[in-house]
């Protein structure tokens, strides 16, 4: 079950569903390899399920019983019985005939007791053929024989979590990641066989659904556990024209009402008006019913499985690209024999001509549709994986944006606090009081800016504008950055000096302390200034004293305004996190720094890209800065906003854009989690308290980067 749950909502008619509106969502949910459905949490419109018959999603009935706030008190009631079989009962009558109902479910977070058990003995009496699920019915030892499938919320994995152990909902017993069962320990029970599956899980609150692919690698590894539904399909915002003329995605609180849970309805993998998300990308890409890896990648040999039910994957063409250094060189149709469902294949591959010698080179793997059919027209991508075929790490010459010019000699001059740094149509400014760089101009044209509510740069930052996940039930770690203060550190320059260096560079060394409430990050900076104008730059970042959980570890730099073309090699072309890229692709790709945030109702940390091995910001003309990764990769983003900026910005629609492009350079970001319901980070996606490293080179840019395909 590669399922979602699936509530009625429409931004602009609220419960009320159109005709265009269901269809949108099946057709969505087919191109996303959804294959099931949980009406949660009350029997749907009667169309629904004629859709889903149609084009084929299961879907998991769910009567309208739910008493969350009298935690279970009717449901031992005997008052309460007719009620409760009243309800349960009119769902199978009416919805019995429909193919896409494969069990029924008895209601949702209503507690345990005989009203439920009268409900499943009607059931079983009335429809033996479908399976009865409800989550509520738990056992000590084992689950009530009442149900037949074995069901959790928000289960945890089988890995160590991040865990401050700080209490949830005030239950000092219980730590905010111990109240989670994991659903695999459920599995490897021997005293039950029934299915085990998740109702309820990945929790798709804002910039959201870390750890997806682990929780689907765990779901494989047993044939005891059935999947699960993602809460959940679609936000379910309201659309509200203001008085200001703009449109906002309202939700809680937004119309005076009172009491309201604020943003909490708005939990989607697609948007409330089914707009693509990269939460979606990430479901389609985990969800795929096809898996290709490796049999052997020496000799290219590669396993294909079938994790399709019923079908073959005849209904397919393969396709298989290697791309060097982000350049296409080959691409092919590969005959794949037939694979039963379950089954397993090894395919040879074959190229036409012999691999690069250098540099980072990969293997995509394509499943696209032969046939029109009634989802999706032929060439529709079901299924991918990009598999790295040798090195993984990008030759920089051949993708090279700059003029090395290693003539000449450097000019250093101090003026007061100011270094002034010149040499062949460049120079550089630093502010030694203030151990930040003041001014980098390339040719005649200044790459830096410097707003006066900004920091002076490079501004070290351990802080992120909080996703959903970061504030959670326990609210623990947005609530513990502002208690400590990270987004408002105090800068203190512990020392900064400049050397000429034996070989005729020079050296700029700076430590700065980022002071917070009870801690500090001791920052170590190295910049070598080289004859051809790049920068060699060396950190070393040192956590101490009391701090929280960190969001990130990195520097951000302030750009002029006219490098908005913004290109990188790395994993894209959407936003991709620690625990969040199994759907993003390495390779070079090009945009603008304008269309890198994306658009969450609710502002918040947007736009990272993952190991980042050189990225380039350049006006129209393509001139501009390149910062390459020495050593290793690291994140990266280029935003017309700061992390302050959108922490403090309640509604999108209430973004102002800078004239500036912040690029931000991180050692590590903190993976996203999904606690806004559900367990947290998992630890090994966390920032551990002690020193790290990040190595850049900036120079100039005189092209822009842009992909470069074969004519087919």
């Amino acid at each position: 079950m590669r399922g979602v749950n699936r509530h009625e909502h429409d931004p602009y008619t609220g419960k009320v569903m159109s005709e265009e509106r269901m269809l949108q969502d099946i057709l969505l949910m087919k191109k996303g390899n959804i294959n099931a459905v949980r009406t949660c949490h009350y029997p749907n419109n009667p169309r629904w399920y004629e859709l889903c018959d149609q084009y084929g999603i299961y879907v998991m009935d769910e009567a309208d019983i739910e008493e969350h706030g009298l935690r279970g008190a009717l449901a031992s009631d005997p008052e309460w019985t007719a009620a409760f079989l009243d309800r349960a009962s009119r769902m199978a009558i009416r919805d019995k005939n429909h193919p896409s109902v494969i069990f029924w479910s008895m209601g949702n977070e209503a507690g345990y007791g005989f009203n439920f058990a009268a409900i499943s003995a009607w059931l079983k009496d009335y429809d033996p053929t479908r399976f009865i699920h409800y989550e509520g019915a738990q056992g000590v030892d084992k689950d009530p024989e009442t149900v037949d499938v074995i069901s959790r919320f928000y289960p945890r994995l089988q890995e160590e979590y991040l865990n401050p152990n700080i209490p949830e909902g005030g239950d000092k017993e219980r730590p905010e990641n111990a109240r989670w069962e994991r659903l695999l320990t459920i599995a490897q029970k021997t005293n039950d066989n029934r299915p085990v599956m998740t109702s309820e899980y990945a929790h798709a609150m804002g910039n959201a659904l870390g750890n997806f692919k682990e929780y689907w690698d765990e779901m494989y590894s047993n044939p005891r556990l059935l999947g699960g539904f993602i809460w959940e399909w679609s936000d379910q915002g309201i659309f509200k024209k203001r008085a200001d003329g703009k449109t906002m995605v309202a939700f809680g609180g937004d119309f005076g009402d009172v009491p309201n849970l604020k943003t909490f309805c708005l939990k989607g993998i697609v948007s409330s008006d089914r707009g693509i998300t990269p939460k979606y990308l990430e479901v389609k890409k985990v969800y795929q019913p096809i898996y290709i890896e490796w049999q052997d990648s020496s000799a290219l040999k590669l396993k294909i499985t079938n994790r399709q039910h019923h079908s073959d994957l005849s209904a397919y063409r393969v396709l298989c690209t290697i791309t060097a250094n982000g350049k296409e060189v080959e691409h092919s149709e590969v005959a794949v024999p037939v694979i039963e469902p379950g089954e397993s294949v090894t395919v040879q591959l074959k190229t036409k001509k012999a691999l690069p010698a250098k540099g980072d080179v990969r293997l995509k793997v394509s499943f696209v549709l032969k046939n029109d059919c009634s989802w999706a027209k032929a060439g529709y991508e079901v299924a991918w994986e990009q598999l790295c075929i040798r090195n993984g790490f990008v030759d920089n010459t051949a993708l090279s944006a700059t003029t090395a010019n290693k003539s000449g000699n450097l000019q250093a001059t101090v003026n007061g606090d100011v270094l002034s740094v010149n040499g062949k149509n460049f120079s550089m400014q630093w502010n030694l009081k203030e151990g930040s760089l003041s001014s980098l101009i390339y040719g005649k044209q200044e790459m830096l800016s410097n707003p006066k509510d900004m920091p002076a740069q490079p501004i070290f930052q351990a802080f992120r504008a909080p996703v959903d996940n970061d504030k959670s039930f326990g609210n623990w770690l947005a609530k513990d950055w502002k208690n400590a203060g990270m987004d408002a550190p105090k800068y203190t320059v512990e020392s900064a000096d400049w050397k000429n260096s034996a070989d005729g560079s020079i050296i700029v060394n700076t430590t700065i302390r980022s002071s917070y409430i009870k801690g500090s990050v001791l920052s170590r900076a190295q910049f070598t200034i080289n004859k051809d104008g790049s920068m060699d730059v060396e950190y070393h970042f040192l956590p101490q004293g009391e701090l929280p959980e960190l969001a990130r570890l990195g520097v951000a730099m302030i750009f002029n305004k006219e490098l908005e073309q913004f290109a990188w090699y790395g994993y894209g072309p959407q936003e991709s996190y620690p625990d969040r890229k199994s759907s993003a692709q390495v390779g070079l790709w090009h945009s603008t720094v304008s269309e890198q945030l994306f658009d969450y109702p609710i502002p918040q940390e947007s736009g990272n890209k993952e190991e980042v091995q050189l990225l380039t910001l350049t006006n129209a003309k393509g001139k501009g800065i390149s910062v390459t990764a020495m050593k290793k990769p690291f994140s990266a983003s280029a935003l017309h906003y700061s992390a302050q900026d959108l922490a403090r910005t309640a509604h999108s629609c209430d973004l102002v854009p800078r004239k500036d492009i912040i690029l931000s350079i991180d050692a590590q970001q903190l993976g996203l989690g999904n606690s806004s319901c559900g367990p947290a980070v998992l630890k090994r996606f966390a920032i551990d308290k002690k020193e790290h490293t990040l190595y850049f080179r900036i120079s100039s840019a005189n092209r822009q980067l842009i992909p470069e395909k074969l004519d087919r």
